[in-house]
């Protein structure tokens, strides 16, 4: 047996012959070594059309590396943990379940399982302090983590490789990868007034999570920007009940808003079913955006129009980042900030 393949070649009737990385090095027209490094995430060493050849040839010939033996020689697990808080679990909102799907793709992509876990309430660390003495995992990437995380403090002051999805304190190393929440949602406020909106509202979540202050504040920076008016009664972040309560008071009020702007589409959603049961069109008789892009988008009718993030290339950013420390060690790479994209559905 060749490369420590798993996926067996050769007719039928006789005994065949497993696929190795020899085999798919030939068949995408590169040396063993590449693929091998395409195979621990060895990015320094390949590019992205060299990955997407081999990668191609692997999914042709049908080759499933051997983890175990992959993990002997390299004495890594082939596996990166990602830390969610039992709250995310709790909700189990659209965007979560979208992001994870994407981050076990990614792993899977280089060859990487992607291990969740989360952590018991009275001792939050206990878990990583766990990991780290069993060496469970190659990396750790992080969930809504916080400016001041200190789980990012702990798995720095580790030398754990990690990588997470928000920014973090400047004396952290910045492994972070992050969306532009300000321009995103400027961007949509933009495209509501070119058609023509003029009395706005906000409805947000409630928490002090910096992405949540960012969008508020993106939204009315770029009203400011129009010269808008935006009354401090037509502002308002809280639980979906509160939500609920706010908008129907908005859109039986003497005044209505003609466009209702959200902090996510979660919230979105508990707009447009609000407007449904006032016998509102949502998109004509008002408009309502979101703010994320996954599953919830696609469900509401109709189909919300609002910022996606990509979560696709955030995924495979942190995978990236993580396994980058683990072949090289610490690198002081600047975070990265990526914008998101505008998308057009029915409900403005």
């Amino acid at each position: 047996m060749r490369g420590g393949g798993e996926a067996p070649a050769g007719g039928a009737g006789r005994t065949r012959r497993r696929i190795g990385i020899v085999d798919v090095a030939a068949a995408a027209g590169v040396s063993r070594q590449t693929v091998s490094n395409v195979l621990n995430g060895r990015e320094a060493y390949y590019s992205a059309a060299t990955f997407e050849n081999v990668t191609d040839a692997m999914r042709r010939l049908g080759y499933q590396p051997n983890r175990a033996a992959q993990t002997l020689r390299s004495r890594r697990t082939m596996q990166i943990g990602y830390h969610i808080f039992g709250e995310q679990l709790d909700r189990a909102q659209g965007f979560t379940l979208h992001f994870l799907l994407s981050l076990i793709k990614a792993g899977a992509e280089v060859n990487h399982q992607v291990l969740v876990f989360t952590h018991h309430r009275e001792d939050p660390l206990g878990v990583f302090e766990d990991l780290v003495a069993r060496h469970a995992v190659d990396a750790v990437i992080l969930s809504e983590s916080g400016v001041e995380d200190e789980r990012a403090r702990f798995l720095a002051d580790n030398h754990i490789p990690f990588a997470c999805f928000g920014r973090l304190a400047p004396d952290l190393p910045q492994h972070w990868v992050d969306v532009d929440n300000v321009t995103g949602m400027g961007t949509i406020v933009d495209m509501l007034v070119v058609e023509g909106h003029r009395r706005f509202a906000y409805l947000g979540a409630d928490g002090d999570q910096y992405w949540k202050t960012e969008r508020l504040d993106g939204f009315t920076r770029r009203l400011a920007h129009h010269r808008v008016r935006l009354p401090k009664t037509s502002v308002f972040r809280g639980p979906d009940q509160g939500v609920r309560r706010r908008a129907r008071q908005l859109l039986t009020g003497k005044n209505p808003p003609s466009a209702i702007v959200t902090g996510s589409d979660a919230v979105a959603a508990v707009v447009i079913g609000v407007a449904h049961s006032l016998g509102l069109k949502v998109g004509t008789d008002v408009a309502v955006t979101g703010f994320d892009g996954g599953g919830v988008a696609l469900a509401t009718d109709p189909t919300l129009t609002g910022a996606r993030i990509p979560v696709e290339r955030i995924s495979h950013e942190l995978v990236t980042r993580c396994l980058r420390q683990v072949e090289r060690g610490h690198d002081d790479d600047p975070g990265l900030l990526l914008p998101t994209e505008l998308v057009r559905g029915g409900s403005a």
